[in-house]
């Protein structure tokens, strides 16, 4: 009996030390990516090693991830970065080389709301974490530019109000950006203007926060228990035509206890288990998206939504005190499983192989720092997260892919 306790010592020993060193490869991994701008202004990270570029939302995560690693010098480095960055109405671009350049406007006016939205949350986290009034103020004109972007819809017949998905149309595609309002997107301005209130004395975000919600409850279909993608602001026609993944698991993830409980999101998450669940290249995992009537045209495993699926499962977990199990698989089965996606660079690749060229197999900020958050528990969406032991298979096992 002793010996079998001290086994058990050891096991839990080994996988807790395994979780530890996972946790730095990944830090260590971001820190590998930070360049900095010129004349001092603080620093970019690089997305992917295949290209010299910044997407904005990658910075917000890296954020996130250094303030709950505590390394406050680096999340501030990247904060200063956004902030040397911010256009004079409060937004930034979608994606900036790492000299600090963008492609845009050139390529088109590409400020995407969500993206936008993640760089107020990671101040939200710096500020939580730090005690801080730093970039209180760069939030403060992020925040103003993004309340000017919300703007009326009617849904069903109910007069709302909707965050844009950027302030002009993208002439390089099919649909019409500045007429389309998306549920993600709504969802992170959402966590952003909330937790702004929380933080600061002055609320002064409460009619923003209050809107937010509104419109992303009325993209709950309560016949079907899932959450649609968006609606078009001039028609209020819902988007009735897709599935994304991470609708749902963000939608759990943003939303506060009191909400979820009021709606069935067992059946919104067991969505995600029937139509994206894919196993691909020895991984299961998730896929991003799908067409309501016919099947997807390429299937892969995203590493950045899959755990997100991940973090929404435990977050159901903790919320309904009950388990939750996807294609007889736990939480910790399917995040140990895409384990293997982790690259020698000590990163996660961003996809498997796939023919959709908007899923790179390269070594990802998106995909590192979810990891990041999926091992420690963390829930970006909130200031508050919960740190739980996963028990995990020592040494990972990484994935060679170009």
């Amino acid at each position: 009996m002793v010996s079998r306790l001290f086994s058990l010592i050891g096991l839990w020993f080994l996988s807790f030390s395994a979780m530890a060193e996972t946790n730095q490869d990944l830090i260590k991994n971001l820190r590998t990516r930070l360049h900095a701008l010129p004349n001092d202004k603080g620093e970019l990270i690089q997305s992917y090693p295949t290209n010299k570029q910044s997407y904005i939302y990658d910075q917000a995560l890296a954020i996130v991830a250094f303030v709950k690693e505590g390394d406050r010098f680096a999340a501030q480095s990247l904060l200063r970065g956004l902030e040397g960055l911010q256009l004079p109405d409060g937004s930034l671009y979608f994606s900036y080389y790492i000299t600090g350049e963008s492609p845009y406007p050139i390529e088109g006016d590409k400020r995407y709301a969500g993206a936008i939205a993640w760089t107020a949350i990671a101040a939200n986290h710096y500020q939580n974490t730090f005690k801080s009034d730093e970039f209180v103020d760069f939030n403060i004109k992020v925040l103003n530019y993004l309340s000017k972007q919300i703007v009326p819809i009617q849904i069903r017949g109910q007069k709302l109000m909707a965050l844009k998905f950027s302030p002009s149309d993208i002439q390089t595609t099919v649909w019409r950006e500045d007429e389309t309002a998306a549920l993600e997107h709504n969802l992170d301005a959402y966590s952003a203007f909330k937790h702004f209130n929380s933080l600061n004395s002055s609320p002064v975000y409460q009619k923003e926060t209050s809107a937010l919600k509104g419109f992303i409850l009325s993209m709950w279909d309560k016949e079907r228990s899932h959450f649609w993608s968006g609606a078009n602001i001039k028609t209020g026609e819902i988007n009735q035509g897709e599935l994304y993944l991470d609708n749902q698991t963000w939608s759990l993830l943003a939303l506060d206890t009191k909400t979820v409980n009021d709606l069935n999101f067992k059946e919104a998450l067991n969505l995600n288990c029937e139509s994206f669940y894919v196993e691909h290249e020895g991984i299961m995992g998730f896929m991003d998206s799908k067409p309501i009537r016919r099947p997807a045209s390429a299937e892969f495993i995203w590493s950045e939504g899959t755990l997100g699926q991940v973090l929404a499962m435990k977050k159901y977990e903790e919320t309904f005190k009950q388990n939750f199990i996807c294609r007889k698989l736990t939480s910790d089965d399917i995040l140990q499983s895409v384990l293997k996606m982790k690259k020698n660079d000590g990163g996660v690749a961003y996809a498997t192989k796939s023919t959709n060229t908007d899923f790179t197999t390269a070594s990802s900020v998106a995909g590192t720092t979810w990891m990041y958050f999926a091992l420690k528990g963390i829930n970006p969406f909130d200031l508050d997260d919960k740190k739980r032991i996963v028990k995990i298979p020592a040494p990972s096992v990484s994935l060679q892919t170009n």
